[in-house]
């Protein structure tokens, strides 16, 4: 496994150092999916391998971790698992999203993730990947600024014209050259065109040579905007692009659509916002 610096974005507010470690850790295990020693999840983490060994031994008092005495190993418990599963139950309560994410991986072969606002940034929230695939860069947790990523533009299309300039005005206030600043109608034009075709391609924004498919997930299933994303070379998203939309689009409706048998599509309503319809 790579070793995980601090690409997520948390050196820009103030986090109390304890709570970030202890999520940093289950996000660890939620990536490798496999019993981890200290050493382990000290080398990734960048952790002190001391304060490591007593945050895991914690980890284990409270049972949110067990340990493997003859192996020496940890790894999370079912009580992790239930954490969460009344939020969002169509999502999350039958496993419907990651049951979705598993059939978009496996049938593309390529990074599935799904990623959320989090302030001015995309945040991934799941990633599914091969260990040795291109996109190795791409971490649970990371943030890209929202509006320089395939991800950040979709869930941008999902906010009003109005709401995007205030945030393009703050942005460009803040920027340290003229090179980060946002050109509000080239940006307009991009959301439009989101909202239009209800995805978005992005190709070498932020990774040279790496690309990523954007699409909303339906918005009456969670309590907020949602993106499903494949990431990889921008010569197979550029080669594939209708063929990985379309399964995408399929996985969406087979696993996540409402009992009613009908499947959802996006469309742009009167004020600019994505929505699902009936299709």
């Amino acid at each position: 496994m790579p070793m995980r610096g601090s690409p997520s974005g948390r050196a820009e507010v103030h986090v109390v150092k304890s709570a970030a470690r202890t999520l940093e850790i289950l996000e660890f295990f939620d990536e490798v999916r496999q019993p981890a020693n200290v050493v382990t999840v000290s080398e990734a983490l960048r952790y002190p391998q001391s304060s490591t060994a007593a945050l895991l031994r914690s980890m284990v008092a409270m049972g949110y971790l067990q340990f493997d005495a003859r192996a020496r190993t940890y790894l999370p418990t079912d009580r992790v698992g239930l954490l969460g599963s009344w939020i969002s139950p169509p999502l999350f309560e039958d496993g419907a999203l990651l049951r979705m994410m598993r059939a978009i991986h496996r049938r593309t072969g390529q990074l599935a993730l799904i990623a959320a606002r989090n302030g001015d940034f995309a945040q991934y929230i799941h990633v599914m990947k091969q260990p040795d695939a291109v996109s190795c860069h791409i971490q649970i947790g990371m943030k890209r600024p929202i509006a320089f990523s395939g991800a950040g533009l979709v869930l941008l299309a999902t906010t009003s014209d109005g709401e995007v300039k205030s945030l393009v005005h703050r942005l460009n206030a803040y920027a340290s050259s003229d090179a980060v600043r946002i050109h509000l109608p080239e940006l307009l034009a991009e959301l439009a065109q989101i909202r239009r075709r209800g995805y978005c391609v992005s190709r070498s924004r932020v990774v040279d040579n790496f690309g990523s498919i954007a699409i909303r997930l339906p918005a009456e299933l969670t309590s907020r905007p949602l993106v499903v994303g494949l990431g990889g070379c921008t010569n197979v998203i550029e080669e594939r692009e209708s063929e990985l939309v379309a399964i995408m689009r399929e996985e969406i409706a087979c696993h996540l659509v409402r009992p009613r048998g009908e499947s959802a599509s996006l469309a742009s309503s009167s004020d600019g916002r994505l929505q699902t319809s009936a299709a």
